[in-house]
């Protein structure tokens, strides 16, 4: 999205209220009421635009009917000029001698049927006088046959045409105007046609489906000059010869000649009973060239824009009905989205509130019925979620149980080892680790302890076998240094057996002293793993012990290399008993600290120590065989 979109939208949010913002119902009812207001604005103007053009051609079609009725009447005058021009321009009028009177009903047989007379004028000082007649007798008075407008005619113009006033015939009082035109072949006389109007009504007159329309043709004085109704065609009563009401059409009709425009229309006059017309109606009008006449057509408004507004109307009955149905589409659209969507609202606040077993179903399979789904495949998983992890708070309590419990028991044990390395550091070789099978490591390192001690413990028994030996040794080669010097070979040979036996021993010790050290280095990685075991002061005290027996290791070594001495010294000076004696002592004094620290642990069992030979063992054995 561009930055000018979401700034539209920003601006859109600013200033929309909030509570039309949270409600979909009232957006879209604001969008049906714009798209309502667009419609109807929208379709208003056009079928405004096209009443405006619709009744512009029929005013144009209105004011071309004037034009060509204005045509019609033109074509009449102009056609009935030349018919009189070219009859009067026969030489025959100018002798007395011809038959004029059959002349003229030769002439007006070939004349059209409108023509009512011919006749045949000369002028005198005393006024125009008959000569020949189709229908007045010959002498007569021109003035007794309506004809006295003849006398305005200038009679030096041969080539002009004189056009009459409408008046009516003196044998049926019909509407009549004459042409008049000089005869060339004759200085006084001039030829005049007469004609009914009733043709020229007649041809003027609009259809049959047009009835309520009406011409009339008007001269500059207001005198309607041809009124269609004279032809029978109309219910309206004829006003012929009668004086126009209206003096500003016949005015405007008239300002038109010299002027571009050939016709126009007043679209609006108001009612008239002299036309017969008690509605507002419309005039077309339009100049006659030649003449001072003009035409006039009428037609009541209803008639002439009766399409106009039946356009109007049904485009505004259009438009509603295109707003209408917009409204109502829109409306049920609307009220089903928004009815879908306000169900869907309640429901996820249902979920909001903790209920997943809420019905998320619609038959919509539209971008709602999507949003359903959506949220019921949100709901399962949701609920599936919540399942796991109550499932895995369960587990979680569990393990957590089990380590609560694994670490009582860790502590447990610990306890338990503690005070068995306490009491084995303190000198009792008969403390043992119990094994529970609980816990495979902890198992281990009792087993493996236990292991250790018993090891200790009987290298201890034998330890403290052999001090005591040594000590009983020292007493009979003191004792018995006559039987020492005797026996000095035996006693070099138990001498030597007693280093060897010591080498054995030491080896023992230095043995039992790594296991300590590994038992000590194994207990402290266990100390550090299990933040529940704590050893206290036995790791010090093992550490105690295993340099105690490491000394003693130290001592025994030093003790073969006195043995071995001795023994040395037996085989070289086997006479020299002092030195033997002097080496028993030494025999005695490094034997009592060895059995002092020996006497410190407290065993199950002394562990026989039994030399091989050697003076104690002599001793022993005679003693057993005195008893």
């Amino acid at each position: 999205m561009s930055d000018t979109e979401s700034s539209s939208e920003g601006i859109v949010q600013k200033i929309t209220p909030n509570f039309i913002r949270r409600s979909f119902a009232l957006k879209f009812g604001l969008v049906l009421l714009v798209m309502g207001l667009s419609v109807g604005i929208i379709g208003f103007a056009a079928t405004e635009e096209v009443r405006t053009q619709t009744q512009d051609n029929v005013e144009e079609q209105f004011q071309n009917t004037a034009v060509q009725q204005s045509d019609i009447v033109e074509q009449w005058v102009t056609q009935n000029k030349l018919s009189t021009k070219l009859i009067s321009n026969q030489d025959q009028w100018g002798n007395d001698e011809a038959d004029l009177e059959l002349a003229l009903e030769n002439e007006l047989s070939r004349l059209p049927a409108d023509a009512r007379n011919v006749h045949l004028l000369e002028a005198t000082p005393s006024g125009s006088s008959v000569v020949a007649s189709t229908s007045l007798r010959a002498d007569s008075s021109a003035l007794s046959a309506n004809l006295q407008w003849t006398s305005e005619m200038e009679r030096s113009d041969a080539s002009q045409v004189l056009v009459s006033d409408v008046y009516r015939d003196s044998q049926d009082s019909a509407s009549t105007i004459g042409f008049a035109s000089p005869v060339p072949a004759s200085q006084n006389r001039i030829l005049v046609v007469e004609y009914r109007l009733d043709e020229l009504a007649d041809s003027i007159s609009p259809a049959k489906d047009e009835s309520a329309r009406f011409t009339q043709v008007v001269d500059s004085h207001r005198t309607v000059v041809v009124d269609q109704a004279y032809a029978g065609n109309s219910d309206r009563e004829g006003m012929t010869l009668s004086t126009y009401p209206v003096q500003q059409t016949v005015d405007d009709a008239n300002a038109l000649r010299g002027t571009q425009e050939s016709a126009s229309v007043k679209t609006a006059m108001a009612p008239s009973g002299d036309f017969g017309l008690n509605e507002e109606y419309t005039v077309g009008y339009a100049p006659v060239s030649g003449t001072d006449w003009v035409v006039l057509t009428h037609a009541p408004s209803s008639t002439v824009f009766g399409f106009v507004e039946d356009v109007q109307l049904y485009g505004l009955i259009a438009t509603a009905s295109l707003v209408v149905f917009i409204g109502g589409i829109g409306a049920a659209l609307g009220w089903s989205t928004s009815s879908s969507i306000d169900t869907l609202t309640r429901k996820t606040e249902e979920m909001r509130e903790g209920n997943l077993d809420v019905e998320l179903n619609t038959s919509r399979i539209d971008n709602i019925g999507q949003l359903y789904d959506g949220f019921a495949d949100m709901r399962d998983a949701l609920r599936e979620q919540i399942d796991e992890a109550e499932r895995a708070r369960k587990e979680a309590e569990v393990s957590r149980a089990e380590a609560m419990e694994m670490s009582n028991y860790l502590q447990e044990k610990a306890t338990e080892f503690s005070v068995a390395m306490e009491k084995t550091a303190g000198g009792d070789m008969t403390t043992r680790m119990e094994q529970d099978g609980e816990n495979e490591a902890m198992d281990t390192i009792a087993s493996e302890f236990n292991a250790m001690i018993e090891e200790l413990e009987k290298t201890t028994g034998q330890l403290k076998s052999f001090s005591e030996e040594v000590a009983e040794s020292g007493d009979v080669v003191l004792q018995s240094a006559e039987s020492v010097r005797d026996a000095s070979e035996q006693v070099a040979e138990s001498i030597q057996k007693i280093s060897d036996e010591a080498y054995e021993q030491k080896d023992q010790l230095q043995t039992i002293s790594e296991d300590l050290d590994e038992l000590v280095e194994t207990l402290e990685a266990l100390e550090a793993e299990q933040q529940a075991v704590d050893f206290g002061d036995s790791l010090t005290q093992f550490r105690t012990v295993a340099t105690q027996l490491q000394e003693a290791a130290d001592t025994s070594e030093q003790m073969m290399s006195e043995s071995e001495t001795v023994a040395g010294a037996a085989e070289e000076q086997a006479a020299e008993l002092n030195e033997v004696s002097s080496r028993a002592e030494q025999l005695k004094r490094y034997a009592r600290p060895l059995g002092d620290i020996l006497d410190r642990f407290e065993t199950e069992a002394e562990h026989e120590f039994v030399f091989s030979g050697g003076p104690s063992q002599t001793t022993r054995t005679q003693e057993e065989s005195e008893d």
